[in-house]
């Protein structure tokens, strides 16, 4: 797929590194901060009764633990920057924090700081500049809640949004620095089936990374349904190759 459709420019390209690299930053800025997580016997008893292997059993919860500790900086980071007025500060720790409860799979207060993110974005005095470098962002997040939910019109709707910014900005280049504001009769980009199925395939390819295989697998075989309604025989492949590894991994 990716060797296939290698010219065709996709945004999905970029979610499949935003949210993995960001997640794995938070992740080690935990654990710089601290060296042993404390993990208590009758927690692990918890973990245990739900995974086979104890060892296995440990690290998830070492790493629950390391998400909750980050969490609660980011929490009194958010107050720091609100006192302080930096909003472009105060919505990327949002974003932060959704990212942190996707993580977790807590999608219900994913979904609420997203929002609250979008909207604390929305009102702000930035300039179209700089919201159109961190819209992204927020979507690439939202996007990936909605994947993981297996809610796929939404997600191609986002992806569709975000290509629609990247648009804007590169022509803004013809136009000016910073001229990125959407001007009228601006077309939305157009729905391109090889691109959708492209942009499920690399963000299945970041779930697997993840270690949410079933997701990938669910992502899998609706970017393949695309390529399959299409006619597109040789995505159809490649996909279908990787679908097959993902059924060896659950």
């Amino acid at each position: 797929m990716i060797k296939y459709y290698i010219t065709i420019f996709s945004i999905a390209s970029v979610i499949t590194g935003i949210l993995f690299l960001t997640s794995q930053t938070l992740l080690s800025n935990s654990e710089n901060s601290e060296k042993e997580t404390q993990v208590s016997g009758q927690s692990v008893a918890n973990v245990n009764s739900q995974t086979e292997n104890p060892q296995d059993a440990n690290n998830l919860l070492a790493q629950k633990n390391q998400w909750q500790q980050q969490l609660g900086i980011l929490q009194q980071d958010l107050k720091k920057y609100r006192t302080n007025g930096n909003i472009e500060q105060e919505i990327r720790t949002l974003n932060n924090i959704v990212i942190i409860y996707i993580e977790i799979n807590d999608y219900p207060k994913a979904i609420e700081y997203s929002y609250l993110a979008q909207s604390k974005l929305n009102q702000s005095n930035l300039s179209a500049e700089k919201k159109s470098f961190i819209e992204p962002e927020l979507l690439i997040a939202l996007g990936t809640i909605y994947a993981d939910q297996g809610n796929y019109p939404q997600v191609l709707k986002i992806t569709r949004k975000i290509a629609e910014i990247q648009n804007i900005r590169i022509g803004s280049l013809t136009a000016g620095i910073g001229d990125v504001e959407q001007k009228p009769g601006k077309k939305p980009v157009q729905q391109d089936v090889r691109k959708d199925a492209q942009s499920l395939y690399l963000i299945a390819t970041t779930q697997q990374k993840r270690g949410k295989i079933r997701e990938a697998l669910r992502t899998a075989e609706e970017a393949l349904k695309i390529l399959k309604a299409g006619g597109e025989k040789e995505g159809e492949r490649e996909v279908s190759e990787f679908i097959n590894t993902l059924h060896q991994q659950l």
